[in-house]
């Protein structure tokens, strides 16, 4: 599989469907049935799709990453 995160292209049938490309499937491990949590992405020309579970994990390594950039911030300060 490529190291990429462009996995292919969707076409938006008359009923707003798409189908998720069996690559970005297998790279993002869903499996049928699963619930995706559809957002609207900053630029607003799309949107992302992702397992809700997932998202609290980036949340939390957002965050993360946020208080650790403050406490450098702070130690070079001192």
């Amino acid at each position: 599989m490529k190291d990429s995160s462009i996995l292919g292209f969707v076409t938006v049938n008359d009923k707003g469907q798409v189908v998720i490309p069996a690559d970005a499937r297998v790279a993002s491990n869903i499996q049928s049935g699963d619930k995706l949590l559809v957002m609207m992405h900053p630029s607003k020309e799309g949107i992302v799709l992702i397992k809700p579970d997932s998202l609290e994990t980036i949340a939390k390594q957002i965050l993360s990453q946020v208080n650790d950039a403050r406490d450098s911030i702070d130690k070079a300060s001192e």
